[in-house]
């Protein structure tokens, strides 16, 4: 790009020159033809000297205008060639901000999902907090019905304990008693073959 604008600033200014020269070729013929009118004669010699140097100028004139011609249509073919690539970078920049369009509609997209995502685990960890606080308080119930268990059965076990003593005391008691019923029923048989044999 940095040559291309250098050689068109060339062709620029070679434009200009080619133009003063241009303008200034014509002051001259200009002047010449006034002199020629009033000196032809007088300046014959001078004037073809001149005519011929000016024929050389115009051949210069002629190749710089080729120059020029050329220069021109490489400028032309240049900036076809710009105007194409120009032409290929707006199709990759449309094709740029369709890419880009595509990725903030997947992004508000994907936002949107998230938001979604985040509220069903706040609600799950809501759900997991409740779950567990429930958990808690039956694990206390359990072990409050536990030990309420555990005090009526050692309640229980101590009726039953002190019910037993009381059995095993009756239980002597009675055996005591019939102990000493066995004695008197003993001594009673005892007197009563001692009043027989008499």
């Amino acid at each position: 790009m940095a040559n291309m604008k250098e050689e068109f600033e060339k062709t620029k200014e070679e434009l200009a020159k080619s133009e003063a020269k241009r303008k200034e070729l014509e002051e001259k013929m200009a002047s010449l033809m006034q002199e020629k009118n009033d000196l032809q004669l007088q300046v014959q010699a001078k004037l073809e000297k001149e005519k011929s140097e000016l024929k050389m100028e115009i051949d210069d004139l002629a190749s710089n205008m080729e120059f020029v011609s050329k220069a021109k249509a490489n400028l032309e073919k240049m900036c076809r060639s710009l105007e194409d690539q120009l032409s290929e970078i707006k199709t990759k920049e449309e094709e740029q901000q369709r890419t880009i369009n595509d990725i903030s509609a997947q992004r508000a997209r994907l936002q949107t999902e998230s938001g979604e995502y985040s509220r069903q685990v706040e609600e799950k960890d809501a759900l997991i907090s409740q779950l567990s606080r429930g958990k808690q308080a039956f694990t206390q119930q359990i072990e409050e019905l536990k030990r309420h268990l555990e005090e009526e059965i050692k309640a229980e076990v101590e009726e039953l304990r002190a019910a037993l003593e009381q059995t095993e005391r009756c239980r002597k008691v009675a055996e005591q008693e019939l102990m000493d019923a066995s004695e008197r029923v003993q001594l009673l048989h005892t007197q009563v073959r001692s009043l027989d044999e008499k």
